[in-house]
């Protein structure tokens, strides 16, 4: 069973504020950084939530194989904040700093499409808004990836459906997402885009889902140890020259390392499960927070800019999980009683619910 008091939240609020990081340099002017195999501390942080999103959610549809309650539950996590964000920006924000005047701004087509990402189709423009940013029109750049994580939760209810979750149909859909990484991605694939999405992004992000799907049908916990970590990062820290090779390699160090520390316990992780997880109102929240912040003080230093959008970020973040997140988990619907080995439900990528009893004899 898993333990509740672990790293889990710890390490999603870390790759959150790693993806504001990320962009802070973006939206400041600076040079912005490069890590290890992945483009930014941005995509590290986006590996991290999708690592631990399949972790977990393949053994939430173990738990309870069910499609209503599955996708409910799911709903239930992204879309009420999501909405909240999106009302927040586009009928507060977006007329208060819009060069439009307050009636053309709402009678404007785009302010009607920005509404769109509340169905998970990405739109990042809204009127007379950010117009003469450094990121130009874009007021939520991370909401992209909303729609790729629901697409995975598709994916987990496809297996479940037409294969019964089966370990085997999770590591033949794995190598799947990486030979299509490997021969398409990565070899000048032509920009697709379907429901605002650009398709590519799916199996480059995906292989980090199904991987860490992976690691829970095959029970590989037993696996992780201290001195397992260590050999992990060595290999992709020794391996970081030959980057052809080194992107690969992270698809299978980084959950190693990511779930190993995620699935242990320590005070800061306890703390941070004690004040609540408010790691995905970081991640809606943190984008909007940094562009408007520049906006209003353009003058602002890069440290005092990077430590204001990140105090600013973490309080939204935390009332968002306290005053909406939280509330409206209280809704979901109750779990079938199921005999599963190290089941647990989790409501998504961002907020899991974990160390819930199973009824397995524990």
């Amino acid at each position: 069973m898993l333990h509740k008091d672990n790293n889990l939240n710890l390490l999603r609020l870390v790759a959150a504020l790693m993806v504001l990081y990320a962009h802070s340099f973006d939206i400041y002017g600076n040079t912005p950084e490069i890590f290890i195999g992945i483009d930014s501390y941005g995509g590290l942080g986006i590996a991290i939530f999708f690592i631990i999103s399949g972790y977990l959610i393949s053994k939430s549809w173990s738990f309870d194989p069910s499609v209503i309650s599955f996708l409910v539950k799911r709903s239930l996590r992204i879309f009420p904040a999501l909405i909240v964000v999106v009302v927040l920006t586009s009928f507060l924000l977006g007329p208060v700093f819009s060069t439009l005047t307050v009636k053309q701004y709402f009678s404007d087509l785009a302010f009607i499409m920005y509404l769109k990402n509340i169905i998970l189709s990405p739109v990042f423009y809204l009127p007379g808004v950010l117009e003469h940013s450094r990121v130009a029109n874009v007021i939520n750049g991370p909401l992209w990836s909303l729609p790729i994580e629901f697409f995975m939760y598709l994916v987990v209810v496809a297996l479940g459906l037409l294969f019964k979750g089966g370990r085997l149909a999770y590591t033949v859909t794995a190598a799947l997402f990486a030979l299509i990484v490997v021969f398409w991605c990565w070899r000048d694939a032509p920009l697709l885009v379907v429901h605002g999405t650009d398709v590519r992004n799916i199996p480059l992000i995906g292989i980090y889902f199904m991987i860490g799907a992976c690691y829970a049908k095959w029970g590989l916990e037993r696996w992780f140890s201290l001195s397992g970590v260590t050999v992990m990062v060595m290999i992709t820290l020794l391996l970081a020259p030959y980057l052809s090779f080194s992107k690969a390699l992270l698809w299978l160090t980084l959950p190693y390392v990511v779930l190993a520390y995620g699935l242990s316990k320590s005070w800061l992780g306890s703390l941070v499960n004690k004040v609540g997880d408010c790691s995905y109102g970081v991640y809606i929240y943190a984008f909007p927070v940094q562009q408007f912040v520049l906006l209003k003080f353009p003058g602002i230093a890069y440290s005092t800019y990077l430590v204001v959008t990140v105090v600013i970020t973490l309080i939204l973040g935390y009332s968002s999980w306290h005053l909406v997140e939280k509330r409206v988990l209280k809704f979901k619907p109750k779990n079938k009683v199921r005999s599963v080995s190290n089941g647990v439900d989790a409501y998504s990528a961002f907020n899991p619910v974990v160390g819930e009893k199973l009824n397995s004899g524990a």
